[in-house]
Parts: C-alpha cells; structure tokens; sequence
C-alpha cells in the first residue's frame, strides 16, 4: 500500500469516530467539508478546523496549519514526524475500515514433467521488464505475474502422436498463457500473437494435451473467498482483475475464465467445468457472477450456465456488459457498473431476458 492508497481510501470521519473526535459536516465550495472542533497542531476549540470530506485536504483557520489525511492524523495522535509510524497507524485504521489489499501472491503451482512449455520467458522478466504489447492493453507487471504469463520469442511445442511419431508447433511471438488446475498444477497453456498478423490462429493451443474446455482459467486461485466472476478469455479476466483491484469492496472477488461461451458439463469422472464448481463450492464460493460479452447469443448462453451453476446450490448473477463489448473492451469504471448492476439469475428472469433481450 502506498501513501496514494491511503489517502484515497481512508475515511477521515471514520478516524474522527474512532477517535471520539468532535466534528460537524457542512457544504463548502469543493463539497462536503468536515468541520472539527480542536485543532490538533493549536489546541483551538472553537470549530476553527475545516478539512474536505473526500481528500482530506484543509486547515485551521486559527494557527494556518495546512493539514491532509495523514499530517491530521500525525498531529491528532501525537506521531510527530516519524513516517513509519504514520503509514503504519492509517493501515490499522483502514483494516478496520474494512479495507483489503489486492490480490497479488498466487497459489503455489507446480510444472509436470509432461507438460514442457515452449522456450520463454517469465514476465515481468528478472529485472522487472514487460512486453509493451500487455503495457498497451493495461496489463503492468504485477497482474503479468499473477497470471503466469511469459514470452515466446521463437519457441516450439513439440509432442508425440497417437501413432508414435513425432510432430511440433511454432509458438513464436505469442504470449503464453499457463492453464493450472484447481489444484495449481499445470495442465496445458495457450499462446496469443501479438503480431496482428495470424488472424486465422490469434490463440494457438499445444496438441496433445487436454482441452480447456474442462477447466476454469485462474481457478486456482479461488482461494479464502465466497464470490467469483467468469469471464469468457484470459485477457477479460485480466481486465476484470483489473477493475476490480481498483474498488476495495470488490477485492475479495476472483475472476476466471471459461473459454469462450459455454460451460462444460456431464463428463462421467467429473473432470469438467461444472466439476470444477462443485469442487469451488466445497471451498466456500457462494456466488458467481457472469460476464460474458453483451450479446443475445452470451447471454442465452449465460442464462444456460446460470442454470447449471443454480442446480448445483450456487446464487448466480447476470452482468450485462454494453452490446458488443466484453469486460477487456471497456473502462474498468464499466466493469465495475456491470459487477455492481448484475442480476440475480431466477427462472423469471431467464424467461425475461431470453424475450426481450437487450442487446436485440
């Protein structure tokens, strides 16, 4: 956390309740201002004290002492210049406040022996570099590496047929994306070009290895959380971490991903999406939100899943992104909106919004 975080997340009439501070609030020019009682730099008793409710910017209006959240803070409570003590007194106050950090430590994964990635490399690389191509699209280092991500400059997947012989793909200039299992190991991967030049094989997946269908991208993740929100592709879970990082009552949400619009189920051993939700729901996920992309054939497909997920005891929600939009092709205010707005799957709604689609 830094002294950014703090002073935009920490509620200074929070701290003037805690504190059993005196203070009324009242309308100045730039909003709604805290008016406290003793000024904590002069000892002034009179309501002298004006500070803006949102930035905790002001001053006492008897001795002129410019104040913010921390310098009032630091005077309130005696700290004087030590900074240490400072920051670490607001943290206290905001854990209180019920502020969380995001999530930045991934669950332990593990590399199996039969699953070689191509030659890449890790990013955010050693020295802390990465792909302008992910800076362009607002993905920065920390959320490289929470979701694995690494670089193929010129690297092959190679694999043994069915028949014994040998074969291999070109995994040059893509990104490459890790699919674990629940469990965190690694199961198969993808790769995404960042040349715009391969259209016809945008996302290339390794033959002969298990298909994605049957797992949740991230899932292994869900760890100490009862919400979950699902995405349809890597870079749309990426955008809702994103967006949800940035709201701290929405930090407790995972995002995963199910590649592409569907959700599989009815695999005799369970090994399916579905599966994977049973397995979540013993974990402790209660909800889940959907938000696929804003269109009548996602959100039919939503409402089916929805279905599915109802079936198996979990409160399902019904995000409807703007038409013709997923949650990597909007601002991350939009995404929250969307989160904020979901709807409560019920048979009624899905008979509603499967006759009046909004996106017809």
């Amino acid at each position: 956390m830094d002294i950014a975080e703090i002073k935009k997340e920490l509620e200074l009439d929070y701290f003037l309740e805690r504190e059993s501070i005196p203070f009324k609030r009242s309308r100045g020019r730039s909003g709604m201002q805290l008016n406290v009682q003793r000024c904590p730099a002069c000892d002034d008793d009179r309501y002298r004290v004006y500070l803006n409710e949102d930035t905790g910017v002001g001053n006492c209006f008897v001795c002129n002492e410019p104040f913010n959240k921390l310098t009032f803070i630091a005077h309130a409570l005696d700290l004087g210049d030590n900074w240490r003590d400072i920051i670490a007194t607001c943290k206290e106050i905001l854990t209180e406040q019920g502020w969380r950090p995001p999530r930045t430590v991934t669950a332990a994964v593990e590399v199996p022996v039969n699953v070689k990635l191509p030659l890449s490399l890790q990013l955010p690389t050693k020295d802390d570099q990465n792909l302008a191509y992910l800076e362009n699209r607002g993905i920065n280092g920390d959320i490289a590496g929470y979701f694995h991500l690494r670089y193929c400059q010129a690297g092959w997947w190679n694999f043994t047929k069915e028949d014994g012989t040998t074969g291999g793909q070109d995994f040059g200039e893509r990104v490459i994306i890790p699919v674990f299992d629940l469990d965190g190991e690694l199961v198969t991967f993808q790769g995404r070009d960042i040349t715009g030049t391969k259209n016809e094989q945008k996302y290339l997946f390794p033959k002969m290895l298990p298909g994605t269908g049957r797992y949740l991208l991230n899932g292994q993740n869900v760890q100490l959380t009862s919400r979950v929100a699902m995405g349809e592709g890597a870079f749309d879970i990426m955008a809702m971490k994103i967006a949800f990082d940035e709201a701290v009552d929405l930090r407790d949400v995972v995002s995963v991903a199910s590649f592409g619009k569907h959700l599989s189920y009815g695999a005799v051993d369970g090994n399916d999406q579905l599966g994977c939700f049973l397995k979540l729901k013993a974990r402790g996920v209660r909800e889940v939100t959907i938000m696929w992309d804003g269109s009548t054939d996602a959100l039919n497909s939503g409402l089916d899943a929805a279905r599915l997920l109802v079936g198996i005891g979990l409160k399902v929600r019904i995000a409807l992104l703007p038409k013709g939009r997923d949650p990597n092709e909007v601002p991350a205010d939009v995404v929250r909106e969307c989160f904020y707005k979901a709807q409560v799957y019920t048979p009624s709604l899905d008979v509603r919004l499967r006759l009046r689609s909004p996106y017809a």
